[in-house]
Parts: structure tokens; sequence; C-alpha cells
């Protein structure tokens, strides 16, 4: 008796267990499933005044073209970033253009909030752990998981956010939108490259305003060699060959990233950098100083390399 009462329990003790596997492997893509409907309620169309609009349904999608901003990232990896905050939000030499005609196309711009948090704070203990215990090189910590069987590389935020643009994309795409612009500030410049390169034939171009490959580069006094190899690990997951023609707006006290920084991209002839260095607008602390000036109404409506946005477009259809 006392047997087959030990089997009922280790029966009932083996299929708690074996649910609780299923729920705890689930919770990291509830969290972000969750996290994606939090943020995607910010999500809008924008006119050219800053208002949030519902696109007509019946509207030709042959003769459009969707130019999707997506912002930076702030508050560290468990922090969820909406579009809520003057820095997030999508900037006026970008909603400017909505409306505006191209060879028979209208350009309708799209405010993307895509910061979904990364890793818990055990998990970015154990990722920096491990990559300082080898060394700072970042292939052996490609392999590591959370409890759940998923790689910690994947995430991490930077790339969490890239997922989230990913899969707006994607949508337009069913929609019917084939004419798909890029646009992005700091690390949603940086995930614009990302995709563009990754995926060419899905994306037109990509604006860039003071992209940022990862921190306060620009302006570290210590730059040692664990920074340096993880910023080496995110440029090579760009396909440079697959990028097509990009503009790049910069800025040589943005303290992420400068002409200095950015140099090796100069390489490539089809990268057009605009340096704002010598701009007559003031940096905005709600911007980030330097690293936003691009984001400003002065930049938009002041400075004449705020055409070269428009110029681009022209050239792009």
């Amino acid at each position: 008796m006392k047997k087959k009462l030990d089997k009922v329990d280790n029966f009932y003790f083996y299929t708690i267990i074996f649910f609780l596997l299923i729920i705890t492997s689930a919770s990291s893509e509830t969290r972000f499933e969750k996290d994606l409907i939090k943020i995607s309620k910010l999500n809008s169309f924008v006119d050219n005044k800053g208002n949030p609009y519902e696109l007509d349904e019946n509207i030709d999608k042959d003769k459009t073209i969707i130019l999707i901003y997506t912002h930076g990232q702030w508050g560290g990896q468990r922090k969820l970033n909406g579009c809520n905050r003057r820095w997030s939000k999508i900037p006026p030499v970008i909603y400017q253009l909505d409306g505006t005609k191209i060879k028979g196309l209208t350009i309708k711009t799209y405010q993307l909030c895509s910061g979904v948090r990364g890793w818990t704070q055990n998990e970015q203990d154990k990722f920096w752990e491990n990559y300082d215990k080898n060394n700072q090189d970042v292939n052996s910590v490609l392999n590591l998981k959370d409890k759940n069987g998923i790689l910690l590389i994947d995430k991490n935020k930077d790339f969490q956010k890239t997922k989230v643009m990913k899969l707006k994309i994607d949508e337009f795409k069913k929609k019917g939108f084939n004419n798909i612009v890029l646009s992005g500030h700091s690390a949603g410049a940086y995930g614009s490259f990302l995709l563009k390169s990754n995926y060419p034939k899905l994306i037109n171009g990509v604006i860039s305003l003071h992209i940022g490959f990862g921190g306060k580069f620009a302006k570290a006094k210590n730059l040692h060699q664990g920074w340096i190899n993880w910023r080496n690990y995110k440029k090579s997951l760009i396909n440079w060959s697959q990028i097509g023609e990009v503009i790049l707006f910069t800025h040589d006290k943005d303290w992420a990233d400068t002409r200095k920084t950015l140099s090796f991209l100069t390489e490539f002839e089809n990268i057009k950098f605009f340096d704002l260095s010598d701009t007559k607008c003031k940096k905005k602390k709600l911007l980030g100083d330097y690293h936003g000036i691009a984001l400003t109404k002065c930049f938009a409506f002041n400075d004449l390399r705020s055409k070269e946005v428009i110029k681009y477009l022209k050239d792009l259809f």
C-alpha cells in the first residue's frame, strides 16, 4: 500500500514540476509580449505638427512611404522605455515630413516605441562576470543561457529593441506597404543599421541621428579592452556590404559617438556624414545634450542640413 502511495505522490510531484517548467519557460516570452503591449499603446502615425493620428485604411499602399522612427534607450537593462519622454518622442526633423510627396509617393511618419526590458540583474551579473573571467572575449559568452535555456545575448536590451523593430516592419509588410525607411536616434539608429544590413530587401534606407554603439564611448576616459571588444562585436553584426545608401548626422561633442569614433565608416562611400559640430542650435539636456542636437526644433527648422533628409529620400525613390 505504501509503495502505491509513493507512486501516486511521485506522479503528482513530477506532474507539478512538469507544469512549473512549462510555465517558467514561457515566462520570458510572456514578459516580452506584455511589455510590447504596454509600449505599443504610444505607437502612432504622427502628422507634420507632431500630433498622432490613425492611418486611413483605404490609403494607396503602393504610393506610400512609411518612415519609421525609433528612439534611443535609457534607464539600463531593466527599465521599460516608452515614448512618453522628450528623448523618446519622434523629432521634428522626421515628423515634419509627414504628408510630403515624392515622385507620386506620400510620406507617412510613424513613432515606434521599442524600449522593452533586457536582462534581469542576475542575468546581467552572470553575463559580465563570465565575460571578465574569459579575458573579455565575446565569443566566450555567446552560448550563456538563462534558467529557461534562452541565450542571454538575445535578451540584451539592444537586441530586444531590434526585435521590436523587426516585428513592426513585418507588420507593415503584411499590410501591403513595401516602401519602408528607418530613422533612429542612438541605439535606435544602431538597430536601424543592423536591420537594413541584414534585411536589405525589406528596408529602402536609413536616416541615422547620432548613432550610438553603446554607452558614453566618446566621452570615456578609460577605454578598456572589454568595452572595445563588446563594441567591435556589435559592429561585426552589421553586414556592411548590404547596408546600402544611408545618411548619418554627428556632432564632435556627442558623448556617445563622434566623427572620430565613427571614422571606420568613412571607408564606405554609401554612408554619407553630416557633421553638426558648427550648428548654431543649442544643446538640450532633456534631449541628451549634444547627443540630441538633431532632435531639436532648432535643427529641424533653422539648420539647412536638416533638408538633407528630404534630399536623401528623393534620391532613394
